[in-house]
């Protein structure tokens, strides 16, 4: 629809702006209805759900969303296979780091993250026995999440590295069987899901997966310790819950999902505009997030304002959506962002370089391109 642009940030601040000026939704130039109104997007999202195709950005093939069904048993299996692994007590994030540093010791922006992210769930994506898939996910991870949906670099080309990871992942899923005990990955997961699914379906809906896990997660935490860098957060005394209302705050001012976009089942109203059958409807999260009317000084970082949020500022808050298509990665997401944000706050001075002042939008909303430098703080490593 618009994604064949550089950056869409001209256009967010601009939509954004229309938002400040007007009273309900308004069609952009291209004729999409913008909602930046929490009450209306609530609507959408929850109360008129049933006027709109459902909609799922971890479970469906191609546009088409799995039925209500199998996306609620793939949400409670996701939930189990969760519960099995603890990121947290295994991960070794120096070693991480070391990884993805370039050669002069830099963090790349709009990549370091979902590197790291990456590794902090590999063991949730599949098992490292399964090294053939292991490095099929990588090459996705690289070549599409990061080159594609984050920069954008493969937009206007042929690009076949999706349809050549999705073929090889189907032919590694042929040799597999569903575990009878349970999923312990996402593999086991998507190969157990209910239904007639082919080895291609189980293999778009993993790579679904990890670009929700691995992407959406990998630029907040780019987001959270540029900030914190920024901000003051850096230091060895910085509390949990400082880094908790710091991450709240960066998907506010940031939020990496920056549109929710739905596509009407019926002609219907939404807040006195008339929407008809087949028309698309763009919930303009970052809109919504930056709204003078919700938020004091709604432009500025102020992770302080999470200390006592009101009513409204809460029912404003989409950074996961809501209702029925609302990402299951709220929880576990929040819980990793948080754990690294403090290990990498706490644990290392940072250093930040930026060569472009505004942030980039593609799919993902993702920090400006440069980089930042983490040096390991003497004395003992921060608490896990």
């Amino acid at each position: 629809m618009f994604l064949d642009r550089k950056s869409l940030w001209p256009d967010l601040r601009r939509w954004e702006e229309q938002a400040a000026g007007r009273d309900g939704p308004f069609r952009l130039r291209f004729g999409t209805l913008f909602v930046a109104d929490a009450e209306a997007a609530r609507d959408v999202l929850v109360e008129q759900a049933g006027d709109y195709l459902s909609q799922s950005g971890f479970f469906r093939l191609g546009p088409e969303s799995l039925p209500p069904a199998v996306r609620g048993e793939a949400s409670r299996e996701l939930l189990k296979v969760l519960a099995r692994h603890d990121p947290a007590s295994s991960f070794d994030l120096g070693a991480a780091l070391g990884e993805v540093r370039d050669g002069r010791g830099r963090l790349r922006h709009q990549r370091w993250g979902v590197e790291v992210v990456r590794r902090y769930f590999a063991p949730v994506i599949a098992d490292r026995s399964r090294t053939a898939i292991n490095a099929l996910v990588d090459t996705y991870v690289t070549s599409s999440v990061v080159a594609d949906d984050i920069v954008g670099h493969v937009l206007r080309r042929s690009h076949r590295t999706v349809p050549a990871v999705r073929a090889g992942l189907a032919e590694q899923f042929g040799r597999l069987s569903a575990q009878e005990d349970g999923a312990r990955d996402l593999v086991d997961l998507v190969l157990g899901l209910p239904g007639e699914l082919s080895t291609a379906d189980c293999a778009q809906v993993l790579q679904r997966l990890v670009l929700s896990t691995v992407g959406f997660t990998g630029v907040t935490l780019e987001w959270v310790v540029l900030l914190g860098v920024r901000h003051g957060y850096n230091t060895p005394t910085v509390r949990r819950e400082q880094v908790h209302h710091l991450v709240r705050e960066a998907l506010r001012l940031y939020p990496t999902a920056w549109r929710l976009m739905r596509v009407a089942a019926a002609d219907h109203e939404i807040a006195g505009a008339e929407v008809r059958e087949g028309e698309h409807v763009l919930i303009g999260t970052h809109a919504i997030h930056r709204s003078a009317a919700v938020w004091e000084a709604p432009l500025d970082f102020r992770p302080s304002r999470w200390e006592r949020p009101t009513d409204e500022q809460r029912r404003s808050y989409l950074p996961f959506g809501k209702g029925e298509g609302m990402c299951p990665a709220n929880g576990f997401a929040v819980r990793a962002l948080e754990h690294l944000g403090h290990l990498i706050l706490s644990g290392y001075r940072g250093e930040v370089r930026l060569r472009a002042r505004r942030p980039h939008v593609r799919t993902l909303l993702a920090p400006p391109a440069g980089w930042t430098r983490l040096t390991a703080r003497a004395g003992p490593a921060p608490e896990r």
